[in-house]
């Protein structure tokens, strides 16, 4: 049997590149995926994945919206008839919007709203709405995304770092409080991943690669090559499926070992005879 065979998905952020990928690993493990994403290119995505004998639904709408987010979760209880998991993946990651995006100082007022709105609100909106239908499907998995950004300060991406931050303590905070009805919240919070050669589509891609040369994340990664998609798509099937049906409030970072070590490993492999 298929991992997910008989469960119903939301992806938001469906469109792009990493919402994309998302999609098409949990419809191949027998989901049925409603696709959410502000531009009506999902419309196109969707066909196309239908036409592969998946079986998703398109939904063009605003994750800093609230009557988006109900319309979603209520388009797919009316059509399937339950919830199971929830990936938050949308999120302002555009080059030319991150490029705004520098120090505490020269970021202003509105442009961290509009990034908290979008990144964290969203997460927040998506969880109120949907762990009331997964309760009544007998629980379920939300699933946020999160990035290295939030492990630690740095010199520009103030708002997006912090919006990352306040989705991982959404995430555990959701996961404390839902658990007895079965619903499960965890976060996975993905490296550098650049977008598909072929892909003209920016959201796909992690900020990491417009603040930061390739080489120089590298440099500071245990594992010696950038990711790709497929391989935040495989965690989020984990987390989504029943392999994972104990664990809750983790966050889960999908980065090649770029977090997990001290500040000091680049200029350590320097050294003569590293």
């Amino acid at each position: 049997m298929s991992r997910m065979e008989g469960k119903v998905a939301i992806v938001t952020g469906a469109a792009g590149a990493l919402g994309l990928a998302g999609v098409r690993a949990m419809a191949a493990e027998g989901a049925r995926v409603v696709m959410m994403d502000l531009s009506p290119t999902v419309h196109e995505r969707a066909k196309e994945l239908k036409g592969e004998g998946f079986d998703v639904l398109p939904y063009v709408g605003d994750v800093g919206l609230e009557s988006d987010i109900a319309g979603v979760v209520a388009l797919t209880k009316e059509t399937y008839g339950r919830l199971d998991a929830l990936w938050n993946n949308a999120g302002l990651v555009g080059a030319e919007w991150i490029a705004q995006d520098t120090d505490v100082v020269g970021v202003s007022r509105d442009y961290l709203m509009r990034t908290f709105e979008v990144n964290a609100g969203s997460v927040f909106l998506g969880s109120k709405y949907a762990v009331p239908v997964m309760a009544e499907s007998g629980g379920g998995s939300i699933i946020n995304t999160s990035s290295v950004q939030a492990a630690g300060g740095d010199l520009t991406l103030i708002a997006y770092g912090t919006s990352k931050a306040a989705i991982e303590y959404l995430t555990k905070s959701v996961a404390t409080s839902f658990g007895h009805l079965g619903v499960r919240s965890n976060a996975l919070a993905p490296g550098l991943i650049p977008p598909p050669a072929a892909s003209e589509a920016p959201d796909g891609s992690h900020p990491l690669e417009d603040v930061a040369p390739t080489q120089l994340v590298l440099d500071s990664q245990m594992l010696g090559a950038v990711g790709d998609q497929a391989d935040v798509a495989n965690a989020v099937v984990f987390l989504a499926s029943d392999e994972s049906k104990f664990v809750t409030g983790q966050v889960i970072r999908v980065d090649g070992g770029l977090t997990g070590h001290l500040p000091t490993l680049s200029d350590r492999r320097r050294l003569p005879g590293a």
